[in-house]
């Protein structure tokens, strides 16, 4: 009798597996967590190398474990009782009574190895800056603080912020762009003589509100103004009509907290007291004329995609305006708010994100379109990194 209930009990555990590995692998999978705001990963298909070496294994083991059946049921049920508990950090999210700020592990603040970086980055830089001054345009690169830098101060005491290695990179960068003679705009120390750029932060996302983005639109476009001496408009705040929306607004790090946690902040939009008629292709297919993603009603709610649509391979907005400069910018979601105002100042808007645009390389699209004024956005997190929106191929 007990030998049977052993068996039984290894019958029915082996049956419990098998439901669970046939429900992951027999339901519809998703690309896309909305709540982790990430990709899931996808169903590997086995080959002998990948086999032999175990690798597989190791991708069908994460697969299995980002489609598990309930699993979203299980990771509000954590993420709840985390909260309860009352856990400074959360699904990588730091939890203070203001803001929810991103978990940076410590690191070694090494100068040398900061410096080398800077430098590599760089040389692209200085690679984009000589195709652009080939024909008579103008280069910059502007790099815009994120939320853990202009937030620092609300880091508790006993985890790390990064403060001191933000501070090591901008130095760096700054000292490496110099040496090379490529055009460079740190809006965080620009914004730090006046106010701080903490005004400017969102509490519950990664990124600048759009009263940020309105600074770092303005500080963009005078230097670039006064370096090429180049005519064009850069509207003021009273230019603009400020609306807030009354939508709830769900940002990247409540997202991250399955929106268990709320931070009371909202989306708003700059619109032009004078509207300037305009074209938009995304991708060369021709879509309607507006910059901003508005809500069907009050009750839908809204993320950072509001901003152009969120993050687009290529976006060209033509404004028919032949008497003025055309300008390409290019960088990830932090061009987006700023996109929503820059054709507002030139004959052709031109966006790329170099994630998702792989028709050609940005060199060979600086060429063919020869825009007057090319500037690259980059946050302090990924200032110095080489790959996607830093690269030049």
């Amino acid at each position: 009798m007990k030998r049977i209930a052993h068996w039984f009990m290894a019958v029915c555990f082996v049956g419990f597996l098998g439901a669970g590995l046939a429900a992951s692998l027999l339901r519809s999978p998703q690309d896309f967590s909305f709540w982790e705001n990430r990709m899931l990963a996808s169903l590997p298909e086995p080959a002998p190398q990948s086999v032999g070496d175990g690798g597989y294994f190791t991708q069908l083991e994460r697969y299995l474990a980002d489609h598990a059946p309930l699993r979203s049921t299980l990771l509000r049920f954590k993420t709840r009782w985390d909260l309860a508990l009352g856990r400074p950090v959360v699904n990588d999210v730091v939890v203070t009574s203001g803001s929810l700020l991103p978990f940076l592990p410590y690191m070694a603040d090494d100068e040398q190895d900061i410096a080398h970086w800077a430098a590599l980055m760089a040389d692209n830089l200085a690679d984009i800056n000589a195709a652009v001054t080939e024909y008579g345009g103008y280069f910059c690169y502007a790099v815009v603080p994120c939320q853990s830098v202009s937030l620092a101060d609300e880091y508790p005491w006993f985890l790390n912020s990064q403060a001191r290695r933000s501070q090591m990179k901008a130095a760096a960068m700054a000292q490496a762009m110099a040496e090379r003679g490529v055009p460079y705009l740190d809006v965080e120390a620009v914004l730090a003589q006046s106010g701080g750029s903490a005004q400017y932060a969102s509490r519950v996302d990664n990124h600048y509100t759009m009263e940020g983005a309105f600074a770092a639109y303005r500080l963009i476009l005078e230097k670039a103004a006064a370096d090429t001496g180049l005519r064009f408009p850069i509207l003021g705040p009273d230019g603009f009509r400020h609306e807030i929306l009354p939508n709830e607004y769900i940002g990247s790090r409540e997202r991250k907290l399955l929106n268990l946690e709320r931070r009371e902040e909202q989306l708003s939009i700059l619109l032009p007291n004078e509207p300037v008629p305009f074209t938009r292709a995304d991708n060369g297919v021709s879509v309607d004329p507006v910059v901003y993603r508005l809500p069907s009603g009050g009750d839908e709610a809204v993320d950072y995609s509001l901003y152009m649509g969120g993050d687009i391979a290529r976006t060209v907005i033509d404004t028919g305006r032949d008497n003025l400069p055309s300008i390409l910018i290019y960088g990830d979601s932090f061009t987006n708010p700023v996109e929503c105002l820059a054709y507002l100042s030139f004959d052709e808007t031109h966006s790329l994100d170099l994630r998702h645009y792989h028709y050609m390389g940005l060199l060979d699209y600086i060429r063919q379109f020869r825009p007057d004024i090319v500037v690259c956005i980059r946050d302090y997190d990924f200032m110095m990194a080489t790959d996607g929106n830093g690269g030049g191929d």
